[in-house]
């Protein structure tokens, strides 16, 4: 008998039709024209969780497509220290899938009413924290059941995609954009193709193990945070994720055999930087899977993404094989992805 997709299976399965609604709505276009004209000198981001993973890969985006220094918000700082701070000048963009967020909006109000330029991003027009910015851009993802975050996710990483394309046009992210669903589609079918084969000893590993290395660089650190963050909530794993350059400065102690090490790797000079680590890893007993671009189907076992497109949109394309790879190992596991033990869909910070 074939088993029930569960809802977090079939909430992935829809992420390539909301990136193909996120890459036509033409809100971004508008929002994009304000933050051009004001010329923000600098951007701050808040976020939690999930979206914390989504401000990280802004970070990159934003400051080598628009060479905007950005960096993230610290909530407390407004909500607990209570402390004033300057925002004249710059764009404070939040980011979170429901809005909801009590220390988020606050970080948006204080900002907006400091003389900020503020943009929401976010999977609910009508919510607190959209109702807080002067703009919002909606994730267009519909309503996410599953408590892990998966297409509200992705759609948080194309909306910053499509915003940093509108504000400076003519960079490769264009076309690739356009060409996204059908990554995704393809990214779909051969990761199931790979979890039949040679990932299957992933998931087993995975499953057998109590905690979990997750490592990457550059615009896939986030691929290595958002993922270690699912194998936490959604497996119980004591999962870790380090960018391969920090990795090298003490936590490669961490590797070894028994401890199984997800890699992300992209094509091009950041993949080889990875192959380091990997190589390392292996020298010292660990077991490695990568997931990365066509160039990771020289490496025996790898899943490659055979799909062309620049470096800075793979993050979008190589969290969704993460993210299978994380329900398989719930499911291995004997536990129920959609809903982990002790959490619930929203958590509210201040």
């Amino acid at each position: 008998m074939i088993p029930t997709p569960t809802r977090m299976r079939r909430e992935i399965e829809e992420i390539p039709a909301v990136v193909e609604r996120i890459v036509a709505a033409p809100d971004v276009r508008a929002v994009a024209a304000e933050i051009a004209s004001v010329r923000p000198r600098w951007i701050a981001i808040a976020a939690r969780g999930t979206s914390d993973h989504a401000a990280v890969y802004a970070e990159y985006l934003i400051e080598t497509h628009l060479g905007i220094p950005t960096g993230l918000a610290k909530p407390s700082v407004t909500t607990i220290y209570g402390a004033s701070v300057d925002w004249s000048g710059g764009l404070v963009l939040a980011i979170s899938q429901s809005g909801r967020s009590p220390d988020v909006v606050s970080v948006v109000t204080a900002a907006r009413d400091a003389g900020a330029l503020t943009v929401a991003i976010t999977n609910d027009r009508s919510s607190p924290l959209a109702l807080a910015a002067a703009h919002t851009l909606d994730c267009l993802a519909g309503p996410e059941l599953a408590v892990p975050a998966t297409k509200t996710y992705v759609a948080e990483l194309a909306v910053l995609a499509a915003l940093v394309d509108a504000v400076r046009p003519g960079s490769e992210l264009a076309d690739g954009l356009a060409g996204l669903p059908a990554a995704l589609h393809s990214a779909i079918e051969r990761t199931d193709t790979w979890l039949a084969d040679d990932g299957a000893a992933t998931v087993a590993d995975l499953a057998a193990a109590d905690r979990a290395l997750l490592v990457s660089r550059g615009y896939n650190l986030p691929t290595a945070l958002e993922l270690a963050l699912k194998l936490k909530e959604t497996c119980g794993l004591f999962a870790e994720a380090y960018s391969t350059a920090d990795f090298a400065h003490g936590p490669l102690v961490l590797a070894r055999s028994g401890i199984p090490v997800l890699a992300i790797r992209p094509d091009g000079e950041m993949g080889r930087l990875v192959d380091e680590t990997v190589d390392a890893v292996r020298g010292r007993g660990g077991r490695v899977a990568v997931i990365g671009g066509r160039e990771a189907a020289s490496v025996p076992g790898a899943l490659a993404i055979g799909d062309p497109l620049p470096e800075a949109l793979t993050p979008l394309v190589f969290i969704v094989p993460g993210q299978l790879v994380v329900e398989a190992t719930a499911r291995s596991m004997g536990i129920s992805p959609d809903a982990p033990d002790g959490l619930g869909k929203v958590t509210l910070t201040r």
